[in-house]
This record gives C-alpha cells, structure tokens and sequence, in this order.
C-alpha cells in the first residue's frame, strides 16, 4: 500500500512539469518576427505548474509562499544569427509577450546591457485589477538566450518577501 501511494504520488508530481518549449512559441516567433536574421533553436525547457509549486511549498514547510504562484517557465535557446553580435535594443519585447494575455500591460523595470550580455526583467500588470501578475526575465549572453516566465498572485509574493524588514521595522519603532 505504502509503494502504491508513493507511485501515484511520484506520478501526480511528474505530471505537474513539463520540459516543452510550448509557453514561450509565441514569445520566440515574435522575436524571430522582429529580428529575421536570427534563428532560435531550443536547448532547454521545462515548465512547473502550480501542484508542483504546491508541493514544494509543503516540503519547505510553508517558508516560502510558492502556492500563490501558478508557474515557472524556463527556456535556453541558441541564437544563430547571419549578423554579429546579436543586439536586441531594437526589440519590442513587450509585442513579444503580448500572447501571454491581452489583459497585461507589460513594462521593462530592468535594463542592464554590458558587453557581451543584455538582461531584460519585465512586469505584466493586470491594470483592471490593479495587480502584479507576471514577471518576465530576457537574458542573452553571445550565442544564449535565456527566457524565464513567473505567472501567479506576485503582489502576495512581494508581501511575503517585505514581510520581515516590515517586521524589523516595527521592532525598532517599538523599541
């Protein structure tokens, strides 16, 4: 009985995961779209659903609230582009994430370009509920680009995240 529940178990879980590129097709043909002289071959990928991160919060014993999240998507694709280097200033990566929802106005909060290496971080705010609901981070170094999606409740997350220095804070006012 004890394996039996441990399959179904290791079963539910392996189904909550998934290592297809599907989420960012969109994202990457948009960017192709916008720079036609790249081609963007998938590395790696792998995408955790919200049972997952469910379970994961249950092992870390509630320390983390990662329940409120509804997933974690990650890709690698190489870029191989007839044009050195690959300079993506020009991008609309906004456009790019737009298939993401048409509910989400999506704003670039960083922007770090260094030789070699570019990262974009994006919010996706849901502006009729007032709300942080995605955050997307772009990152190409050389010959890599790296696509990184977190979709879910964000402004909890933020909450929980502020929560100590808030904490700290209050201590020191009372004391």
């Amino acid at each position: 009985m004890k394996r039996l529940l441990i399959l179904l178990l290791l079963t539910q879980l392996a189904a909550c995961m998934s290592f297809s590129d599907r989420p960012f097709r969109d994202t990457r043909d948009s960017i192709v779209e916008q720079l036609p002289d790249i081609t963007l071959e998938k590395e790696f990928a792998m995408s955790i659903g919200n049972s997952m991160l469910g379970f994961l919060n249950v092992v870390a014993m509630d320390n983390a609230e990662l329940a409120d999240l509804d997933r974690v998507e990650l890709a690698v694709y190489n870029v191989r582009t007839t044009a050195k280097p690959v300079d993506f200033s020009e991008l609309d990566l906004g456009r790019a994430l737009r298939s993401r929802g048409s509910h989400l106005h999506w704003e670039t909060v960083v922007r770090v370009r260094d030789k070699g290496e570019q990262v974009w971080v994006l919010v996706g705010m849901n502006t009729k509920r007032n709300s942080l609901e995605a955050v997307s981070v772009f990152v190409l170094e050389d010959d890599e680009l790296v696509l990184i999606n977190v979709d879910g409740d964000l402004d909890r997350m933020i909450e929980f995240a502020l929560r100590p220095a808030s904490e700290r804070r209050s201590e020191a006012k009372a004391g």
